[in-house]
């Protein structure tokens, strides 16, 4: 003679098993970064940077990154250099983000202003250089953005965190 569960013991024991998947760990991870300062090793805040910047592997029309470059300026910046090609005319773009973690929002914010050109637009328009909210989780309490007209180049600046763009095209 086999057991049969009922429906009411079904969905306890079911309810037991998610709960202690909780407790333990087993649900999903937040994909967030920390916007902490760091006191040692690299800023989170610009790994993570550096990863949604970071092409896909796949190609966009008639574009294809050739190379990504990172490097790294101390534990608190790092400059991101990716080379597209296009695969009929042969013409380059390299994009150049520059990512600060500054120490605090007022040092952030100084930066910004010495850095921008007063003949940019006041807003990054359609897509901005990043998404710091899925990035991190938080929506900031400062955020200036300036960039020229095409959207090419600029200077955008979430707390204590500021992001560079310069865009290049050279023509074959």
């Amino acid at each position: 003679m086999h057991m049969q569960l009922k429906p009411i013991t079904a969905i306890i024991v079911v309810s037991l098993f998610v709960a202690s998947l909780s407790v333990t760990g087993c649900t999903s991870t937040s994909s967030t970064v920390s916007t902490d300062y760091p006191t040692s090793g690299r800023s989170k805040l610009i790994e993570g940077a550096i990863e949604q910047v970071r092409p896909s592997d796949s190609s966009s029309g008639d574009w294809k990154t050739q190379d990504v470059n990172v490097m790294w300026m101390g534990d608190t910046e790092a400059t991101v250099y990716i080379k597209d090609v296009n695969t009929k005319s042969f013409d380059v773009l390299i994009r150049e983000f520059t990512f600060t973690h500054w120490p605090s929002t007022d040092a952030a914010t100084e930066y910004f202003y010495k850095k921008k050109d007063y003949d940019f637009s006041t807003s990054w328009g359609v897509s901005p250089p990043i998404d710091y909210y899925k990035l991190t989780g938080k929506v900031p309490t400062v955020v200036h953005y300036n960039r020229d007209s095409w959207g090419s180049n600029g200077i955008a600046q979430y707390d204590a965190f500021v992001v560079e763009k310069t865009t290049r095209t050279t023509l074959v």
